[in-house]
């Protein structure tokens, strides 16, 4: 029988979603609770990796069991195994050919920021930031990526690991509630980077340093030199996966 699962993360003291060698990951510490449950080993499939830092509130992925479970108990028999900064928030059976990557329609990520005085307890998961910002700057560089585009010069994956880079970015939004700012972003997928990069250029513009014209000229470009911005992993969450 095939389980969907969502899990609720604090990436901080990880490596990333996927399993390393000598490295603490998120991918790791489930597996290694199922195969104790199981008494043997178990593999699970993510929805998509979360890199070193990126934390995630609705990360989503399944995995192949016999063990005739009812959600609550499989909840309790991993939480249980699991460390603190993990937690299971559901396990429910699906249909045999659901796949955690394949069968995502969209998935929504957040990226939060302080700009207002440094909070050393908050430095692992906001990126605090102490500049001037345009929102409407902000907001009209959004615009540009808003739709079905080729973001080849917009994120880190190698053209010979996928050669067609074109997504659809279905919302892109700026929020401010005092000193904390949110970017939020939907799309039917997300490469390597992609979400940082896209958060860092529309940061760029809300500074005035790049217009919405020079971001088009980007995107035409199509080259993996034509963007240097980024921001750190810190502020990245994932925040649910959609199904059909």
């Amino acid at each position: 029988m095939r389980y969907k699962s969502t899990v609720s993360y604090d990436g901080y003291a990880f490596s990333g979603w996927q399993r390393q060698t000598n490295a603490r990951s998120i991918q790791h510490e489930i597996e290694r609770a199922l195969s104790k449950i199981h008494k043997e080993p178990i593999q699970i499939h993510g929805s998509g990796r979360t890199d070193a830092g990126v934390h995630a509130l609705g990360q989503v992925f399944h995995f192949d069991s016999e063990l005739p479970l009812k959600e609550s108990n499989w909840i309790l028999a991993l939480n249980s195994l699991l460390g603190d900064d993990i937690v299971i928030l559901s396990v429910q059976p699906v249909a045999d050919d659901f796949n955690a990557r394949l069968s995502a329609v969209d998935k929504t990520y957040e990226y939060r920021m302080n700009i207002g005085t440094y909070n050393p307890f908050e430095r692992n998961y906001v990126y605090q930031y102490n500049h001037e910002l345009d929102f409407d700057r902000m907001r009209a560089a959004m615009q540009v990526f808003i739709g079905t585009h080729d973001f080849t010069s917009f994120n880190s994956t190698p053209l010979d690991v996928i050669p067609y880079q074109i997504k659809v970015l279905t919302s892109f939004t700026v929020t401010q509630d005092q000193n904390k700012v949110i970017f939020r972003l939907n799309g039917n997928g997300f490469l390597r980077y992609m979400v940082r990069i896209l958060v860092a250029t529309v940061i760029k513009a809300g500074e005035g340093k790049i217009t919405p014209l020079e971001i088009e000229e980007m995107l035409e470009k199509r080259s993996k030199v034509a963007v240097k911005y980024n921001v750190p992993t810190c502020g990245l969450y994932l925040m649910n996966v959609n199904y059909k």
